[in-house]
């Protein structure tokens, strides 16, 4: 039985929204989302550019920084201007910080 994919967005200290305002970013499309369904399946809506891909890492470039998808025999389906859907098992998505900074490497 493999585990639930782990979703990590590490918070900027410096930089607070008000939480009334934090919706615009996703209305405006600077916000990446991240959808997962299951652990098999992955869609991404935000995007602006593929950054690198292989069978064990996707990197998206997105308004607010680099979004990583890692984990085995990954393959892209359905690419759409803005969105996308990453399949296979899928073992860790490591999301934009605020800051617009990428997540770490690990």
């Amino acid at each position: 039985m493999s585990a639930l994919p782990i979703f990590r967005r590490r918070a900027h200290a410096a930089r607070r929204s008000l939480p009334a305002m934090d919706w615009m970013d996703d209305v405006t499309g600077r916000c990446a989302r991240a959808t997962a369904i299951g652990n098999r399946r992955l869609l991404v809506e935000n995007y602006t550019a593929i950054i690198a891909f292989s069978d064990e890492r996707i990197r998206l470039d997105t308004g607010g920084g680099a979004l990583c998808v890692t984990g085995r025999d990954l393959s892209l389906r359905e690419v759409r201007s803005g969105s996308l859907i990453v399949r296979g098992e899928i073992h860790r998505v490591d999301l934009p910080c605020e800051g617009g900074g990428a997540p770490d490497e690990r």
